[in-house]
């Protein structure tokens, strides 16, 4: 390769990662670029996610799911300046939490007429009028994408329940949609009618509280195994002068008054340097061992679990039973809607 090649094919990389996408080639010269770019893909230094898209490989290895969402969606709006991007894609853009499993295919949006057969990586849905023009697109973090509400409820009518419910947790606690228009919106849709059932029942349970899509997901696979709704983000007193209280990710108060508090562990909380905060490892677990020696001053059930356990019904219902957890319905469980705020006063171990 000369030394004008591959200075172009390192200067047009670049210029499209600086801009958070994948390269598309256009224009005079592009067949010999093309080439250079092939035995650079065949050689492993660059990496083509998808026909026509090219990133260096070491910038696309370092790149998180939904980032790597963006690039590719960036990259075919280059190439299709008319495309209107839906469902998942369209969510992420808008910064919604979207689960990676959601994140395997780019959602395009077309008329009816204008429609085509699915490929590997595209996947279209006729939801736009012919005619209507730009009218219910908007243009976000540089796509052009159906509106929030129908984004929205395009997501939650075609996914299961636990997804769905960690995407309109996190779309409300952005401010992506808010409940009421979101709500008068899914009534107003006449086309998708059969996955209405499912968006109401899935907004019936958000709660803006949850802290991020993980969270979200584990609170629907309990209810899916019939436990009640925990509290979220429960505030505990610190009992050391002056310090901050402690946030509980779910919390359950029975009829009995008993109290349970449930944790959910994460690697990212030891690994990823946003939630450590620039802390090394061991001051971060220095950190919550201290948390939790300061919970053991109340008269509470700890109960920590990681996110994998959920995907095993048998194995996530076990470990709730055992720690106390009480079932929707039954003598111990407070009535739905019940707020369960303990009086951490009267549950206070005496020393």
């Amino acid at each position: 390769m000369s030394r004008g090649v591959e200075g172009e094919v390192a200067e047009l990389l670049a210029e499209a990662e600086e801009g958070g996408r994948c390269l598309v080639l256009r224009g005079r010269g592009s067949a010999r670029v093309y080439r250079a770019l092939e035995r650079r893909v065949a050689a492993g230094t660059v990496v083509s996610p998808a026909r026509g898209l090219y990133v260096s490989a070491g910038r696309w290895e370092g790149l998180k799911t939904d980032q790597r969402t963006m690039f590719l969606a960036r990259g075919l709006q280059e190439k299709h300046p008319d495309w209107v991007f839906c469902g998942p894609t369209a969510a992420v853009a808008y910064g919604v939490d979207v689960s990676w499993s959601l994140q395997g295919n780019v959602h395009v949006a077309t008329t009816r007429g204008g429609h085509s057969p699915n490929g590997t990586l595209v996947h279209r849905h006729p939801i736009l009028r012919q005619g209507e023009g730009t009218s219910g697109i908007e243009v976000v973090g540089g796509l052009r994408v159906t509106g929030p509400e129908r984004t929205m409820f395009d997501c939650l009518r075609r996914t299961d329940f636990p997804r769905g419910l960690g995407m309109i947790d996190s779309a409300l606690r952005s401010g992506v949609v808010s409940r009421e228009e979101f709500a008068s919106y899914v009534e107003s849709v006449r086309d998708g009618s059969r996955g209405k059932d499912l968006v109401r029942g899935t907004l019936a349970w958000a709660d803006p509280r949850s802290e991020n899509g993980g969270e979200s997901i584990a609170r629907a696979r309990m209810l899916l195994l019939g436990f009640a709704c925990p509290e979220l983000q429960v505030e505990v007193p610190n009992l050391v002068e002056g310090g901050a209280p402690f946030r509980a990710d779910y919390c359950w108060v029975r009829a009995d008054g008993v109290v349970i508090l449930g944790e959910l562990d994460g690697t990212d909380k030891y690994v990823v340097d946003e939630m450590t905060r620039g802390r090394s490892l061991d001051e971060v677990l220095s950190d919550e061992k201290n948390r939790e020696s300061r919970i053991s001053l109340y008269n509470v059930v700890m109960m920590r679990f990681r996110f994998g356990l959920t995907d095993d019904p048998v194995a996530f219902a076990e470990h709730l039973d055992r720690h106390g957890v009480p079932r929707r319905g039954s003598e111990l469980a407070l009535p739905d809607g019940t707020g369960m705020v303990p009086d951490w006063e009267s549950i206070r171990r005496v020393c």
